[in-house]
């Protein structure tokens, strides 16, 4: 059996007690067996507001390892640096790219290994959607 005491049980005038957890008794045989549900949310998405999910449709990203039908969380919050996988908006329609920065010049890696410099006068925030965070990827 468990007990938890209630904050608010305390008298008027006197210190409300912390909340405790206490067992009293013997434990129950299934006590071994108790599991607490996995909630992906809570070790994948780190800011709720600017987290996005993207299924990969076809198999023009498979160079870079994401392949049809994996679902990508995308960060919109998260800065974007060397190495990251982002998506961006290229020839109106969403890809996603790997960010390279070489002697403070930015480009992007596409899935055909084609390199796009990013000059500074062309540079727009506009075009970059978001940080691939996360991949979830099926294995069967």
């Amino acid at each position: 059996m468990i007990i938890q005491e209630n904050i608010n049980s305390a008298p008027a005038g006197k210190p409300s007690p912390t909340a405790q957890t206490r067992e009293t008794g013997f434990p129950s045989p299934a006590a071994d067996h108790r599991e607490c549900r996995l909630d992906l949310h809570e070790h994948l998405v780190k800011n709720k507001s600017a987290t996005f999910f993207c299924r990969i449709r076809g198999r023009e990203e498979e160079p870079l390892g994401f392949y049809d039908g994996d679902l990508l969380i995308v960060d919109r919050s998260l800065a974007f640096k060397h190495h990251s996988y982002v998506v961006v908006a290229l020839e109106d329609e969403f890809r996603v790219c790997r960010l390279w920065n070489r002697k403070r010049c930015w480009s992007l890696q596409t899935a055909e290994n084609k390199f796009i410099a990013l000059n500074r006068g062309e540079y727009s925030r506009n075009m970059f959607w978001g940080v691939v965070s996360h991949v979830i990827h099926s294995c069967i």
